[in-house]
């Protein structure tokens, strides 16, 4: 997928953040999506959005998490499994 080594880690940096992100959405949903409510109006109405719909925040953290997985996965060299 990608042949520069530096441009493969940012990628990979940036799916770790997607699963932590992911997964600290999925223990505590109300919680975290409060942690957005600071910054442009769009953010602040989103994450009430997501504090009142916990259902709904766990699956969309779910999906992060996941698709930060695949970016991991897919940039990393080995056939480790």
């Amino acid at each position: 997928m990608l042949n520069n080594s530096a441009t493969r880690r940012l990628v990979q940096l940036g799916g770790l953040l997607l699963v932590g992100n992911g997964l600290m959405g999925l223990l505590k949903p109300r919680w975290h999506a409060m942690l957005w409510q600071y910054g442009p109006p769009l953010t602040h109405a989103m994450s009430e959005e997501l504090a009142v719909h916990p259902k709904a925040a766990r699956a969309i953290y779910l999906a992060q998490a996941a698709v930060g997985l695949a970016l991991v996965r897919e940039t990393t060299d080995c056939d480790c499994g």
